[in-house]
């Protein structure tokens, strides 16, 4: 039989226990935490290059909470030769390569971004035709893009977006009065890849 001068401790002992579990349990709740996830996407672009531009665009990425900023490389190469009024220096088609900086929100398995890109256009032509500098075309634009994401493993998503831009430097060439090629003001560029985030653990 129990002690009677023990019950009270008992009863008071059996009211308080439950108020620790009830703060464990509320401790367990998930908070966002910063992790990394890097992509590799295929990119279709327009505006950039005389003609479209096919490249491939790897990039890695910060991700908290609905939150991302990515680094991305991108090489293009424009799918035909150059303007038919410039002249030619052998069988190398124009080029670019580009450096993007984006900042994202992501709502479910929908996101937006704002997007800057700097690079170079390269351009395959004889000496006496003008030029920026040397051979190589600087450009910067500045655009968003918009696109969803598909989880189809753990640590694989699928992906696709389409970006606009304005291009704010717009690289020149010029053979004389005749000859002139310019870049776009509006550039187009669409992608579909595959991410992969790196668990934080």
């Amino acid at each position: 039989m129990p002690n009677p001068g023990r019950i009270p401790l008992m009863i008071a002992l059996g009211l308080a226990l439950p108020a620790p579990a009830y703060a464990h349990g509320a401790q367990r709740a998930p908070e966002p935490r910063v992790h990394s996830e890097f992509s590799a996407s295929s990119v279709l672009a327009f505006g950039l290059t005389p003609t479209a531009g096919l490249g491939l665009s790897p990039a890695a990425a910060l991700r908290w909470s609905d939150l991302s900023m990515s680094l991305e490389a991108r090489a293009l190469v424009a799918l035909g030769g150059p303007p038919s009024d410039l002249p030619s220096a052998g069988p190398r088609r124009i080029s670019a390569g580009l450096g993007v900086m984006s900042l994202c929100r992501h709502r479910d398995d929908v996101f937006l971004c704002n997007v800057f890109q700097l690079g170079a256009v390269r351009a395959p032509v004889l000496e006496s035709v003008t030029q920026a500098e040397g051979d190589v075309l600087w450009l910067l634009t500045s655009g968003a893009r918009g696109g969803a994401e598909w989880r189809i493993a753990r640590h694989l998503q699928l992906r696709s977006f389409l970006e606009l831009h304005l291009v704010l430097a717009r690289p020149l060439l010029s053979a004389g009065p005749a000859g002139r090629w310019k870049t776009s003001a509006v550039a187009a560029i669409a992608g579909i890849g595959l991410t992969f985030p790196v668990d934080p653990g």
